[in-house]
C-alpha cells in the first residue's frame, strides 16, 4: 500500500507542477494580450487623428477654392453680383422682417 501512496503521491506533485507552469504561462500570455490590446487601441487613435487632420485638411482646400471662385466670380460680373446679393438681401427680409407680410407692429 506504501508504494500506491508513493506513485499517488508523486503523480499529484507532477501534476500540481505542471498545473504551476501552465499557469505560468497563461499569466505571461495574458500579460502579452495586454500589451497587444494597448498597443492596437494606441494605434486606432493615431488611424483616427490622421483622418480627422486630413479631412480638416480637404475642407479648408475646399474652402479656400470656393472662396477664389467666389472672387473671380465677382470680379468677372460686378453688377449681376450686387443685384444677386439685393435679391437675397430682399427675399430673406421678406421671409424673416415681415416686410410684406401684412403684420402690424
Amino acid at each position: 500500500m506504501d508504494r500506491y501512496n508513493d506513485r499517488t503521491s508523486t503523480a499529484t506533485v507532477d501534476d500540481i507542477s505542471d498545473l504551476a507552469r501552465e499557469l505560468e504561462r497563461i499569466k505571461q500570455d495574458l500579460r502579452q494580450l495586454r500589451g497587444d490590446i494597448a498597443g492596437l487601441g494606441a494605434d486606432t487613435v493615431r488611424a483616427a487623428r490622421a483622418g480627422v487632420n486630413e479631412a480638416a485638411r480637404n475642407a479648408g482646400d475646399r474652402g479656400r477654392a470656393a472662396a477664389e471662385f467666389t472672387e473671380t466670380r465677382i470680379a468677372e460680373h460686378p453688377f449681376m453680383s450686387v443685384a444677386s446679393a439685393f435679391a437675397v438681401g430682399m427675399l430673406l427680409g421678406m421671409k424673416f422682417g415681415g416686410f410684406g407680410s401684412g403684420r402690424k407692429e
